[in-house]
């Protein structure tokens, strides 16, 4: 935008006459020909006329500020959240000045992925209604960001249909806009392979983390490498491809021995304990867990994750005393970061490892299953309502049982799209 332009669009936003503006400083007709870009005026004059209006002489900032955001945008990409944040800085106390619609929707777009980098989820929200009340303005690059940011928005909250449906809309327009960044690329087949593993459609999963692969390993990125290896060995190791899930397992390992990613070699160990469970070798399962623990200090969900897979595994042995001690520390845990959903997990099987029948029914029943059924997790409710089916049966409840192992085969129906 001209200066000429800018300060036409200032006094409009002002809602100040051409002659308001003028008084004192040029004549009316003068100042018509500056807005209208039919003159240059002289540096004292337009700095007359800035200070009037309050804002910038300067007229470059509009390049300065593009520059800036591909800057900010990278660093979102990188996940480099100390740059991140800095560049926020940079940006925001510019944002009352801009005038170009432009680089007011960038703005915006990129708000989206700056608070799901700081993990706040709820603030994108005016960001969001910013840019849907402008839509059909944007160009289609900016709508591939937007798409991609929200469907990434909405894999953090955990709204697997909603993010596919956005990323898929990311994808049409990564190739309308002609987008010819590798990285970006990369990271949206990624956010769609992320997308498809929570959906359990595990085809789509594994085609889409094949693709990010050969992207990220392009681009010598081998921290995401190590983070798709893992997710191949997830896919494969549901799929019942167990071989080719411990290639996948060891080649994530390798990689975060080599670049010393801790968190990486704990989820590995992680996964390599459900890979050992699945095949009833309980003893190396439990082995793995404890190792996992190792490597997850300060990473307080994912260890949460691990403790109950030790407790369920002890569980599994009859190991009660093992069983209790980790359910202690896992409800502990739990509670203090405020998670919901593996609180009612690890008290499930506290009723259980007590066998305080009676309560362990009434939790179920009252509590539990219509939680995971009312924040629409059906895998938690299949899990959990083939557990209270099968107790069921043990003490020749049969009508009981039916009642709920049917729930769980609605809800795996559910699961798989029948």
């Amino acid at each position: 935008m001209t200066i000429g332009s800018k300060i036409r669009y200032h006094r409009m936003k002002k809602n100040l006459t051409q002659e308001e503006l003028a008084t004192g400083i040029l004549s009316v007709s003068y100042l018509s020909k500056i807005e209208n870009n039919q003159t240059t005026a002289s540096t004292e004059v337009i700095e007359l006329l800035c200070s009037r209006l309050g804002i910038s002489l300067i007229q470059n900032d509009d390049e300065t500020l593009k520059k800036t955001f591909s800057e900010w945008n990278r660093a979102l990409l990188k996940n480099d959240c100390k740059e991140a944040i800095r560049l926020y800085e940079v940006v925001s106390p510019q944002i009352i000045d801009i005038d170009d619609v432009t680089l007011l929707n960038s703005y915006h777009i990129l708000m989206i992925r700056y608070y799901i980098l700081l993990k706040d989820y709820e603030s994108p929200r005016d960001s969001i209604r910013a840019i849907e009340k402008g839509y059909k303005n944007l160009s289609d690059k900016l709508r591939f960001y937007f798409h991609k940011f929200v469907g990434n928005l909405h894999y953090a909250r955990g709204s697997y249909e909603e993010s596919n449906q956005h990323l898929k809309d990311a994808e049409h327009y990564f190739v309308l806009g002609s987008i010819l960044d590798t990285e970006e690329k990369a990271d949206l087949f990624y956010l769609k392979a992320l997308t498809f593993v929570q959906l359990r459609k595990h085809a789509l999963a594994i085609h889409y983390s094949e693709e990010a692969l050969s992207l990220y390993q392009s681009l010598y990125h081998n921290k995401r490498c190590s983070e798709i290896h893992l997710l191949l060995g997830v896919c494969y190791r549901r799929i019942q491809n167990i071989s080719e899930a411990i290639i996948h397992y060891e080649w994530a390992n390798e990689i975060s021995k080599n670049i010393e990613y801790v968190v990486m070699r704990g989820k590995v160990e992680q996964n390599l304990g459900y890979l050992k469970s699945m095949e009833n070798r309980t003893e190396e399962a439990i082995a793995h867990y404890l190792k996992s623990l190792e490597f997850k200090h300060d990473d307080h969900d994912s260890k949460l994750t691990t403790i109950l897979a030790l407790v369920k595994d002890y569980f599994k042995l009859k190991r009660m005393d093992e069983a209790a001690s980790w359910l202690q520390e896992g409800i502990f845990l739990s509670k203090q970061q405020k998670n919901t959903e593996k609180y009612y997990e690890f008290r499930i099987y506290g009723y259980a490892v007590e066998k305080l029948d009676e309560e362990f029914e009434c939790f179920m029943k009252d509590e539990a299953l219509p939680y995971f059924e009312n924040t629409g997790n059906p895998h938690l409710l299949a899990q959990y309502s083939k557990f209270l089916g099968n107790y069921y049966q043990e003490i020749r409840k049969y009508k009981y049982a039916a009642h709920y192992l049917t729930k769980a085969n609605v809800a795996y129906e559910k699961i798989i799209g029948l």
